[in-house]
């Protein structure tokens, strides 16, 4: 859904606008893919995935979804303490995590599977209008520098009068969208079903204070099941969980 911005907790935002399921980026059925410049081509003959590629990637929609729960109290504690936005401090979060995760650097292309060498945020902007566009952002390490960028690109995008699908053929992307009026337990998103989609999505609804001083979200991974299966997406939640609990030193 529209994620930009997002409200650091439930008391932050009070007007509400209109929301569909999720605004998750389908690719087009026609779409050549671009490669992206720094790649690994994975060689099917040794993979020991190569019996789930073959088995999924010729279903109709591939995509597995697994949702959960995750406490974020101490990036809301971090942007009450700073000028960073929560919005950007999620997305970063999530960036951290899905670098981690080797299987959500793998993607489908015409002659099989490779691995990038970093992802790139393909993320949703609110517009004044009360749509969405899209944004696309480079990144970085520096949490700060990252939310500079992410806020320069969204702007850009923001009332354009076309969606904005200029890198929507790139293989390094990860789709991201939040919801940030709705605490719920799962979405859906649209696909193309275009055969080499392959893309992550990684969705989060609205961080509510569960408890004083306790605030949480659900995050939500869309993964394809020929590149990859519960564990990894364990793995996700897990980096995810570690880059929190990194950034806890940052919030006192």
């Amino acid at each position: 859904m529209y994620s930009w911005p997002a409200a650091p907790s439930s008391a932050r935002r009070t007007t509400k606008r209109p929301s569909t399921p999720s605004a998750s980026r389908p690719r087009s059925k026609t779409q050549r893919l671009r490669p992206d410049p720094i790649m690994e081509r994975i060689d099917l003959s040794t993979w020991k995935r190569r019996p789930h590629y073959e088995f999924f990637k010729g279903f109709e929609r591939p995509f597995f979804d697994v949702a959960a729960r995750v406490d974020v109290s101490p990036l809301v504690a971090l942007t009450q303490r700073s000028d960073l936005r929560l919005f950007a401090t999620l997305l970063h979060t999530v960036c951290v995590a899905a670098n981690a995760t080797d299987a959500l650097r793998l993607r489908l292309d015409d002659e099989g599977v490779v691995r990038v060498a970093q992802i790139t945020p393909s993320f949703t902007v609110m517009s004044d209008r009360g749509t969405f566009n899209y944004a696309t952002a480079p990144y970085v390490d520096d949490v700060a520098e990252f939310s500079r960028t992410l806020q320069e690109h969204a702007d850009r995008s923001r009332n354009l009068p076309e969606l904005f699908l200029g890198d929507d053929d790139r293989l390094d992307l990860v789709y991201i969208t939040s919801m940030p009026w709705l605490d719920f337990q799962s979405i859906s998103h649209a696909f193309s079903g275009q055969p080499l989609d392959s893309a992550p999505r990684i969705a989060w609804g609205k961080v509510v204070e569960a408890e004083p001083g306790r605030h949480e979200a659900t995050f939500q991974l869309t993964a394809h099941h020929a590149l990859a299966d519960g564990r990894d997406v364990a793995i996700f939640f897990e980096k995810l969980r570690e880059r929190i609990d990194a950034l806890a030193g940052h919030a006192g």
